[in-house]
């Protein structure tokens, strides 16, 4: 049997969702919430010693905080449907979020000290990468990275076509180890399209110590607080991976598998 306590499943109905806890037992940094809203329905964001990531997954709201005029955001209906609309809240800042219909975000959340603004990003702020070929071809971008001050949170989506395999080569950021890697806990949330759709998720240690692999559906949350984490689409369903890290310091470096460090001449 796999070890449960790094799989979670999204629950069914409405409101504000804790998804991972800030005080979950397997991650030191990263949390995740899930909002799912109705028309009219308004909600409030910010913490006084954590940065937030929310990102729209389907649906329009109108977002406003301190110091600006309320935007209004109208989002993709559906995760595959487009790329990001979100919101980077620092430390300390608070956001309004009112539903303008049928409404679902997912947010991020990572310890850090009091940040200067908030920022609302587009998906005309965001960079596409075209990442692989054949059957680990992908899209995918960073949403908040060094296009966002924040202190400790990274966060991004990837799009992976039905059949397709992503993160790969497989790789690891376990530890702080310079020119190495870094250490970055994350969490994966998968949707799928159709629905009904499924993916393999693999999580696994060198040293084997951790070997484990996961069925995933939609809805469904992985926590990596370690280790190579390769997964892939079912046949037939397109898979949206939304992803959040946070460790000691801001800064993505992956330590490939050495058995298949070769695959990044061509991932490129």
């Amino acid at each position: 049997m796999g070890r449960k306590e790094f799989f979670r499943r999204a629950q069914g109905g409405e409101g504000l969702q804790t998804i991972v806890p800030t005080e979950d037992p397997e991650m030191e940094f990263v949390n995740m919430d899930l909002l799912r809203a109705r028309d009219g329905e308004r909600f409030e964001f910010g913490e006084v010693d954590r940065e937030l990531g929310i990102v729209v997954l389907g649906g329009d709201c109108l977002v406003s905080w301190e110091g600006a005029e309320p935007a209004e955001v109208k989002a993709r209906s559906e995760p595959l449907g487009g790329w990001p609309h979100a919101l980077f809240v620092p430390a300390g800042k608070r956001v309004t979020v009112q539903a303008r219909g049928p409404l679902e975000a997912a947010i991020f959340g990572a310890p850090a000290d009091e940040g200067e603004q908030v920022q609302l990003i587009r998906p005309e702020d965001v960079n596409v990468l075209k990442i692989g070929e054949g059957n680990w071809y992908l899209e995918g971008t960073f949403i908040i990275y060094d296009n966002i001050p924040s202190k400790r949170l990274i966060v991004g989506e990837t799009h992976i076509p039905a059949g397709n395999w992503c993160s790969s080569p497989p790789h690891s950021h376990d530890e702080d180890a310079p020119g190495v890697q870094t250490k970055l806990e994350e969490i994966y949330y998968f949707r799928f399209r159709p629905s009904q759709g499924f993916g393999f998720q693999g999580l696994y240690t060198l040293d084997g110590d951790l070997d484990e692999a996961y069925i995933i559906r939609d809805g469904d949350v992985v926590l990596v607080p370690k280790g190579m984490h390769p997964n892939v689409a079912g046949p037939g369903y397109e898979m949206y991976m939304l992803w959040g890290m946070a460790g000691p310091r801001k800064e993505w470096v992956p330590f490939e598998d050495p058995d298949h460090n070769w695959l990044g001449s061509v991932l490129g």
